[in-house]
């Protein structure tokens, strides 16, 4: 069968090209200080843009991106204040962020 040297070469192509980027589930999500205070809502939409929305005032949008389970902050404000961390999802769907950013650290949930 020729069809089996076509699949085997074009695995060979496609093994060394690196993995995609995983972005974390696109949610609502509530983010307290390391205090445990209330620091606003995190609207994740797909591929990695999201709205923020502080509770002590003001809003905006922006990017992040994502390797693995590791996230940083493009642009809005989020990036203002340098956030950058890690998420990860449990058996049961729900998303946890653990972010460092210039302001502390953040925690960010399900709502």
């Amino acid at each position: 069968m020729r069809t089996l040297p076509i699949a085997v070469a074009a695995l060979a192509i496609l093994a060394p090209l690196p993995a995609l980027a995983q972005f974390p589930p696109p949610g609502v999500y509530f983010c307290t200080t390391s205090q445990g205070a209330s620091f606003g809502t995190m609207d994740l939409f797909a591929a990695g843009d999201y709205q923020l929305l502080r509770d002590i005032g003001g809003a905006g949008t922006g990017q992040i991106a994502s390797a693995g389970s590791s996230i940083r902050a493009l642009s809005g404000p989020l990036a203002d204040i340098r956030v950058k961390g890690v998420f990860s999802t449990d058996e049961s769907g729900a998303t946890r962020f653990l972010l460092d950013s210039d302001l502390g650290p953040i925690d960010c949930g399900p709502m």
